[in-house]
């Protein structure tokens, strides 16, 4: 063998390393960038829809929101709510929003102090707006809560921590810490709110009455608290979801390809067992009906009717617009 001739063996291992070298920061990267997109998708489906059990609100591109369904409190007024808003949630009767600058708007029942009509000072992020509760995430993490404590579901001092995302439902909280675990808070009756919280690498959560979901990293979706319709299965639910959502006793989640899975209660047409396709970019759940936003602004609407919070011919947009 000359001087300058190799081992065919040790070639093809030095050409082995070499791919493999290449290879390993590849995948991680798109890894990485797989699950940046997934917390960019989830956030911008928690901002743009929201549902009480009545009523729904959508994002106008021009920073308003569009409002149907019952207002027996003010809580959806029909010629929507003008502002420059970046982020919306709806309570049982009352809704909030989030404005640019950072304050919040509220309007609708106000009985337990969740809708104060002079709004709520301060610079947030996120809302969310439970049975009777509202909560808001500060720019530095911690939580603001108001209105009712009685299962101490809105601490009135606030929760203290590094959260990057917030859910109330019925009687309880829970937040999304920045090191992908989730702190949770109020009624446990269900299980729906451990006071040690939930391990894991989560992206996403979500409550609803009795239950809570959460969105892993590799877009599996983790669910306590109560199943008795099966709105929560304890072994959670497989899949490539991006965004979810939970309502009274049901539950959405949307697919990277853009259609809708679907568990839970369907006694009113809100989470068909097929799924609903489409190409859909975020979901909201309602006490009995459930929205959708397609990838073209309008919305999809289906489940109870019996206010007009879900017209079966959908709302017509452009609707979507916020920061992400």
């Amino acid at each position: 063998m000359s001087a300058h001739s190799v081992d065919p063996v040790l070639q093809g291992e030095l050409a082995y390393e070499a791919i493999r070298l290449a290879f390993i920061p590849w995948q991680r990267e798109r890894r990485l960038a797989r699950e940046q997109a997934r917390i960019r998708l989830a956030r911008f489906s928690s901002r743009v829809l929201a549902t009480g059990p009545f009523h729904s609100l959508a994002l106008r591109h021009g920073g308003g929101i569009a409002c149907w369904g019952i207002n027996a409190d003010g809580e959806a007024p029909p010629d929507g709510v003008d502002g420059d808003f970046v982020a919306i949630a709806a309570g049982y009767g009352h809704s909030i929003a989030l404005r640019r600058e950072g304050g919040i708007a509220c309007w609708g029942a106000n009985g337990n102090g969740q809708a104060p009509p002079d709004g709520v000072d301060g610079d947030f992020v996120a809302v969310a707006a439970g049975y009777g509760h509202s909560i808001a995430l500060r720019r530095e993490g911690g939580i603001a809560c108001w209105g009712s404590n009685g299962y101490g579901e809105a601490p009135p001092d606030g929760v203290d921590g590094d959260f990057v995302a917030i859910a109330a439902g019925y009687g309880h909280s829970i937040a999304l810490r920045r090191n992908g675990g989730i702190a949770c808070w109020g009624g446990n009756g269900n299980g729906e709110a451990p006071p040690d919280g939930v391990d894991g690498f989560f992206v996403a959560i979500a409550a609803g009455y009795g239950h809570s979901i959460a969105l892993r990293r590799d877009g599996r979706i983790a669910c306590w608290g109560r199943n008795d319709l099966g709105q929560a299965p304890p072994d959670g639910v497989d899949g490539d979801f991006v965004a979810i959502a939970a309502g009274w006793v049901h539950s959405l989640a949307l697919r990277r390809d853009g259609g809708i899975a679907c568990w839970g209660s369907n006694s009113h047409g809100q989470a068909p067992p097929a799924g609903v396709d489409g190409d859909f970019v975020a979901v909201a759940a309602g006490d009995y009906h459930s929205l959708a936003l397609r990838r073209d602004g309008n919305i999809a609407c289906w489940g109870r009717n019996v206010h007009g919070q879900a017209p079966p011919e959908g709302v017509t947009g452009p609707f979507g617009h916020v920061d992400v």
